[in-house]
Parts: structure tokens; C-alpha cells; sequence
């Protein structure tokens, strides 16, 4: 995860304790009502109807872990061009390696390998004292999952470039395209 979202952590925290953890974890966390409101406020988007994530936790090594499934979120998003709401269905499927803090944080730590395309993988998540933040988790990766630009369907940015009758370009630099060698 690149950055962590500002206050995710506190809002949308779930603690998963890997104990031993010789064997793998499954579950299911969802957000309550109070959550998604502070999540929609905290996303910028108008409503966030339902966000759910499915994981499973499997051992990796003798203290390291790798997290994946899958999430799921309705929410309501306004359109870039109209204003007018927009639903948007959000599937994310997961898949994060996590490590001890100690290690993520030393300069020999290993770098994660690059993905099949070649491009770097996802630093891995932080293992804080035996405990995973599977929320916060969760919670970035469908922040960055939300389009960033809506738009409604049928929506389309039309420019009409502004002329005067005899066909020349008016407005603030209308003189200064005089100047430019016609071609």
C-alpha cells in the first residue's frame, strides 16, 4: 500500500491477532452504518450503501502472512459533468503479502519481487505486534479502487470554441492569436 488514508485506522479498524498462526484464517468483515457514513465523508464520495471484504490470512514463513480476497462496496458519487448521482458497484479482488514491522522497516529487508508485468508489487502490509489492521487495509484498497471521475451515462463534455461572426477566435487572447504566422 502506497500511503495509508488519514484515518482509516480509527474509523474502519479491524484487528486480526495472528497468535501461532500455524493455521489459515478466514472472515468477513463489514462496515455499520455509522462507519460508512465517516468513510463516504472521508472518500469525498455522497454515500457509501454497503462495503463488505471476505479475506482469508495464510501463514507464509515463520512470521510473515499473505492476505487476500475479495471487496465489495455500493456507494453514490456525483458525475463530473452533471452533478446528477451516480452508482457505482466497486469489486476488488486481494491479494497483499504482510510482514513483521521490524522488517518492512530495515534497510535489508528483501524487496518485494515485480509483478507478471514486470511493474513493482505492493510493499508489503505491516504486521504490528502479532496484529494485522485487516479494516484499514481493506479501506485503502477500495479508496483507491473508487473511480476518480464519475460520470453519468450518456454524460459527455461538448466545447464549443467561441468565435465571432467573421470566423476569428474572441476572448482574452484572441489578440494574441493574430500574432501567430498563419500557416
Amino acid at each position: 500500500m502506497a500511503e495509508a488514508v488519514s484515518g482509516l485506522e480509527t474509523i474502519f479498524s479491524r484487528i486480526v491477532p495472528l497468535g501461532d498462526f500455524a493455521e489459515p484464517i478466514t472472515g468477513r468483515i463489514e462496515a455499520t452504518p455509522q462507519e460508512r457514513e465517516q468513510l463516504a465523508e472521508l472518500f469525498r464520495i455522497e454515500n457509501l450503501e454497503s462495503f463488505t471484504f471476505d479475506y482469508g490470512l495464510q501463514p507464509v514463513g515463520t512470521d510473515g502472512a499473505h492476505l487476500s480476497g475479495d471487496i465489495h462496496a455500493e456507494l453514490t458519487q456525483l458525475c463530473i459533468l452533471t452533478l446528477e448521482p451516480v452508482r457505482e458497484t466497486v469489486k476488488e479482488a486481494v491479494s497483499l503479502d504482510c510482514w513483521p514491522q521490524n522488517k518492512i522497516a530495515s534497510e535489508d529487508a528483501a524487496v518485494p519481487p515485480a509483478d507478471a508485468e514486470g511493474l513493482p508489487a505492493d510493499p508489503p502490509a505491516p504486521i504490528i505486534n502479532g496484529r494485522i489492521n485487516v479494516g484499514a487495509l481493506a479501506g485503502e484498497i477500495l479508496a483507491s479502487a473508487i473511480n476518480p471521475y464519475p460520470r453519468k451515462d450518456g454524460a459527455e463534455f461538448v466545447w464549443d470554441d467561441p468565435k465571432d461572426e467573421d470566423g476569428e477566435a474572441f476572448g482574452p487572447f484572441a489578440e494574441l492569436a493574430k500574432l501567430k504566422p498563419k500557416r
